[in-house]
């Protein structure tokens, strides 16, 4: 079959760059199978231009070995390489070491997987020097001409010796392969560097003309490099694409000419880019730079007699109409740039962007630095901490060696800031050889850039000393600041350039600053916790070299820069696993002192301080709304806990759920951490013994640091869309104190569930939805609502029941009151913030869990009299209490009295209260309020419903009895005085309904004990 018409399985090394991406591009079009192997996840391309991508460096052999697997042809665009502005003298063993070993490692591995064709991306730079020095005259440089001048052969620098050197190697050393070699002549076109440093001369004077024109200055400026007689030819990119893919369907087996046969000069291409950006060369100022190591040749043109008599192929399209082409691209990519920019920023920025750079790879390292406080106080014996410095050493010499000695790509480097207390005298002692002891330790482990601090802090202030050796590192021009102890084991190799491609990811996912940010390792030994935070440099801009604040001593400095960052999304806890011996949650060798409220004030002002940096450096950069969900749970049932940790926010807010277990010896606690100990976003809390769901969920108030608190129990069916509905709701009402969620429950299928909605003790568990709109709302149930987190002091109060009961109540009002003192507004009905909740006990039958409901809310009388009012009939529990006395002072005086009216009457007083109260609620919901009963979600119907109807008077019985049994127990005493459950937000109806109800009670009970005193006297 001719090459043309078979379907190959093409790698493109390099696809994300220029040339590559628009080949890849070409080869997936044509039908062919087309893997990209780049050291970046993405092209300038916006749409698909290949069946997959593999990120890593070509300068990894390993990488290159999986990159050609299943693969027939090799494409090798990846190279260091650039305009003059890289490919200078200073960096010309950098791009010699790296573009041979890539091109070596892609010979090697294509051989070992039997690869069939392999093509190479050579370069015009390999002719000599010699033939170019003539700017006056077109030198048509042949393919033959690579040779000319005798030996040693005289190309462009290293960068074309290399190119010459890869094509000798791949000739000679490429086995039974096809080798296809192609040498460019300068290829532009959209899609490619135009502003980083790499760009080339096309690129450089279009960005620079339209820089010029958007100024809008009366005589516009354009830096042109050398004197602008350097004669070139140009290639626009389509023709290039079209040349490739004939070559490589070809049998031709020698080096080809790609390239335009029209020279002209720098000048010339100077006036068709200011003639693309609006303006006329005569009006223009032309700046040239003079500088020879940026000028390259002098006079550079492809004779392409071989090509068209090989393949065929010239070019179709002019320099002129490629300029244009790519003009309306860069101008495209310009406006993204300025668009978010103020006036001064824009000017700033097109000014920038009439300069070239030079890039100075030689210099390019990026520089971690390690802040180790470290002390022999302890430690017995004092050595001991050399041993566990030792371990570290060893550690990180084992996960840094590869970073630090990599080929291609970002190279980096460790710096070890010791830092060692003043009065302690071991750590200063010195060897034989005059090296302090501590430093001994980590040369021994090859740590060779090691730093000595010297701290005069008081003992255990570790914040302090990472301030002093941060401010030192950042004054030595680190980029990275990894805060951490000496009794750290670091666990993963290459976590230095994970965690520089990690805040290039924020940087390009959030649209911030470069270095914004925070990444924190996953603690092994603190599962979910942020230890050991590394920062870039661009923090301590932002807090003026410091990292973190003066109110931190030895704790809580790690979370505080996980959650101040996490305001802009740009916190990640990376699976970097690193241990830690000492601290952590285990005992310290200090006094631990935590930073008593620095999640409101200390928080509070790292935000406005971010926030005013971002405004003048990225004001693009929007601070996220950050929520935390508290998830008490005694039970710690994973099927329920799982649909509320999948429950997914917008893009627009931050998520963490914080779940407090509640009873230690719970058998799913394993399992539980287990499946999301290692998340994130997932703080799991164990409290030491059963607290109550009070005082779990104020110990996940203390663990928050979000704008809001979402509180579910752990045992609802939220709906999927409940974290994005009341991200809406907060925005649309942000002076809220807070918003009262809907939680409904499933239909009633028994007598009991459906005797449960009758008795009303689920009436405001979707009082959401029956107030919709409300803006003020009485109260809601702890299942499902939404609070702000301020430092208002309000928490659950804990005079309440373990199970609940009142709190929720006493919660909201407290919130409330202190909102609407400070100019804010009360909590707000939420009903589309939707939860289930599951009948508890599966439906079981059980009348406990309301009478200690009503035992803690009975409570609120006390708390709130002014919310409460006066019912002149008793209730149930009043009438039944009042029977007992009589019963018991019936049985007391009989003995000595042998009368036996008092007993008679306390019993007949109690059977007729369940006669009445039984009757009452009959005639409410069987006939009064019937239409309301209907309203049920219930399932019941016929004597099942009436049997329902009977229990639910019960069930309300026995929730009066708790509140009467919790008040005489607290000694409280309030005949008549009953809480108004709506907080007077309903108007007299309710309270009058109540009213209502009691007085027809009691005389249905009066009426029944006169008819039964009178049967039984008669």
């Amino acid at each position: 079959m001719p090459e043309a018409l078979r379907t190959r399985r093409c790698l493109v090394t390099g696809g994300c760059g220029f040339i590559g991406s628009h080949v890849a591009k070409a080869l997936l079009e044509r039908g062919h199978f087309v893997r990209i192997a780049s050291d970046t996840p993405s092209s300038a391309f916006t749409e698909s231009i290949c069946t997959e991508v593999l990120v890593g460096n070509v300068c990894d052999l390993a990488f290159c070995e999986r990159a050609v697997r299943g693969i027939d042809t090799v494409l090798h665009f990846a190279a260091n390489m650039g305009g003059m502005g890289v490919i200078h003298g200073e960096n010309e063993l950098t791009i010699y070491r790296d573009n041979l070993t890539m091109t070596h490692n892609m010979l090697s591995a294509s051989r070992l997987a039997g690869v069939r064709v392999f093509f190479y991306a050579s370069s015009a730079c390999v002719y000599p020097v010699s033939l170019q020095g003539d700017s006056q005259v077109d030198v048509f440089l042949k393919e033959s001409d690579a040779w000319r001048g005798g030996l040693p052969p005289n190309p462009q620098g290293l960068y074309g010796l290399e190119k010459l050197s890869s094509e000798l190697l791949l000739f000679n050393g490429g086995g039974d392969m096809d080798i296809r070699v192609a040498r460019f002549h300068n290829v532009y076109g959209p899609h490619g560097a135009w502003m980083d440093g790499r760009e080339k001369v096309p690129a450089a004077l279009v960005r620079k003309a339209l820089a010029a024109a958007a100024l809008q200055e009366a005589t516009p400026t354009l830096e042109i490099w050398g004197d602008g007689k350097q004669r070139r030819s140009f290639l626009y990119i389509d023709d290039c694409v079209d040349a490739v893919l004939l070559l490589l369907d070809s049998s031709c087996g020698e080096p080809v000419n790609i390239g335009s046969d029209r020279s002209v000069t720098i000048d010339y291409l100077a006036e068709v880019a200011c003639s693309c950006a609006g303006l006329q060369i005569k009006d223009v100022r032309l700046s040239y730079v003079l500088a020879s190591g940026l000028v390259g040749v002098s006079s550079r043109n492809s004779d392409n007699t071989f090509i068209r008599r090989t393949l065929g192929w010239s070019p179709q399209v002019s320099l002129e109409e490629g300029i244009k082409r790519t003009a309306v691209w860069i101008n495209n990519e310009m406006q993204k740039v300025v668009a978010d920019m103020t006036d001064g920023e824009r000017v700033l920025a097109l000014r920038n962007l009439q300069r070239s750079r030079v890039l100075d790879l030689s210099s390019g390292y990026i520089t971690f630095a390690v802040l180790l406080p470290i002390t022999s106080r302890g430690s017995e014996p004092p050595t001991r901490c050399l041993s566990a410095l030792s371990t570290f050493a060893n550690s990180l010499q084992n996960t840094t060696w590869r970073d630090a000695h990599r080929i291609g790509g970002s190279r980096f480097r460790v710096k070890v800031y010791l830092a060692i207390d003043e009065d302690d005298t071991f750590l200063r002692k010195c060897d034989n050889a005059g090296v302090n002891v501590a430093e001994a330790v980590l040369l021994s482990n090859n740590i060779n850039d090691v730093v000595i601090e010297m701290c005069n802090h008081p003992r255990g202030h570790i914040c302090a000393i990472w301030r002093q050796c941060a401010q030192r590192a950042m004054k030595d021009g680190c980029d990275y600041f990894a805060l951490m102890g000496d009794d750290v084991v670091l666990q993963d190799e290459g976590w230095m350039r994970q965690v520089h491609a990690e805040f290039l990811e924020i940087s390009k996912r959030q649209h911030v600053p470069n270095g914004f940010g925070c990444v924190a390792f996953t603690d092994i030994t603190f599962p979910g916790f942020p230890t050991f935070p590394i920062i870039h440099r661009t923090h301590m801009d932002i807090f003026s070299g410091r990292v973190v604040p003066d109110d931190f001593i030895n704790q809580d400095g790690d979370p505080f820069l996980y959650q101040l960052y996490r305001r802009w999304n740009c916190s990640v806890m990376v699976p970097l696993r690193i241990s830690n011996t000492v601290g952590g949650p285990r005992s310290a060798r200090y006094d631990k002192q935590h930073a008593d409220g620095w999640k409101f004030g200390p928080l509070d002002r790292a935000t406005d301080a971010v926030e005013k940096w971002l405004l003048q450096h990225c004001p693009v950069a929007q601070r996220l709304l950050t929520l935390d969900v508290v998830i008490p749970s005694y039970r710690v049932q994973l099927p329920y806990l799982d649909r509320i940790l999948n429950l997914q926010s917008s893009s627009t807010c931050t998520v963490m759920f914080i779940i407090i277990v509640d009873d230690p010896r719970a058998s799913a606690i394993c399992e539980l951490e287990k499946k999301y100990g290692y998340r994130p976003d997932v703080c799991i809390r164990v409290n030491p013994e059963n607290l109550g769901a009070s005082a779990s969920r104020n110990r996940g108030i203390k663990e928050s640091t979000a704008d809001w608190i979402v509180f579910l129990d752990d045992d609802v069916h939220p709906d999927p869309s409940l974290l994005q509905e009341a991200e809406k709701l907060i925005r649309k009402y942000p002076k809220a104190a807070g918003f009262v969620g809907c939680t409904r429950f499933p239909p009633a299928e028994t007598i009991f569930e459906t005797a449960v909605h009758l008795a009303g003790v689920t009436y405001f568990w979707d009082i959401a939805e029956k107030m919709a709109g409300e803006g003020d709302m009485p109260w809601g149930v702890s299942a499902n609502i939404i609070a702000r987190r301020i430092e208002d002091g309000v928490e659950f109060g804990m005079q309440f029941p373990k199970t609940g009961g009142g709190e929720d109540i006493d919660f909201i009002r407290q919130k409330r009151e202190y909102s609407i003192a400070h100019g804010g507004e009360g909590f707000r009905a939420a009903p589309s913030v939707l939860a289930t909740h599951r009948w508890w006990n599966g439906g079981k039958r059980s009348y406990w869990r309301f009478y200690w409901w009503s035992k803690g809310d009975g409570q609120l009388i006390k708390l709130y009299p002014d919310l409460t009012y006066m019912d002149h009939a008793p209730n149930s529990a009043e009438l039944l209490l009042l029977s007992l006395v009589l019963t018991m002072a019936g049985s007391a005086s009989y003995p000595f009295a042998g009368v036996t009216m008092l007993l008679i009457l306390g019993i007949h007083l109690a059977a007729a209260t369940f006669i009445g109260n039984i009757a009452h609620d009959m005639f409410r919901h069987l006939w009064r309020d019937a239409s309301r009963a209907a309203g049920i979600n219930s399932t019941l119907g016929g004597l099942r419903w009436f049997l329902a109807v009977v229990e639910s008077a019960l069930i309300r019985m026995m929730s009066e009895m708790g509140r009467q049994v919790g008040q005489l127990e607290r000694k409280e005493f309030f005949p008549g005085r009953r809480f108004e459950w709506f907080t007077h937000r309903a108007g007299p109806g309710p309270r009058n309904e109540e009213r209502m109800n009691s007085k027809q009670r009691f005389i249905i009970v009066v009426s029944v004990l006169v008819v039964t005193l009178a049967v039984a006297y008669q």
